[in-house]
């Protein structure tokens, strides 16, 4: 009857080690992000693309200067 709770012991002491060994061995740093998806444009891709859309457009006449400066603060956000 003495070896159960002695077993039980040895369990949780077995447990703890392997707890502070986990514990003492993790980073705090996350996981790298995963890669953005072929073809898919980064947010900041997308605002310089849509920049340089405009700014052709108003090298090639196709819109005014008030025109551009209205759509380049809708861009900006102002």
């Amino acid at each position: 009857m003495t070896a159960i709770p002695t077993r039980g012991i040895a369990v949780g002491i077995g447990l703890l080690v392997y707890v502070a060994i986990r514990l003492s061995t993790r980073t705090n740093t996350p996981p790298p992000a995963a890669p953005p998806a072929a073809g898919t444009p980064t947010p900041g891709a997308e605002m310089s693309s849509a920049r340089r859309i405009l700014e052709e457009r108003y090298a090639r006449g196709e819109i005014d200067t008030d025109e551009f400066n209205e759509r380049m603060r809708a861009l900006n956000g102002a």
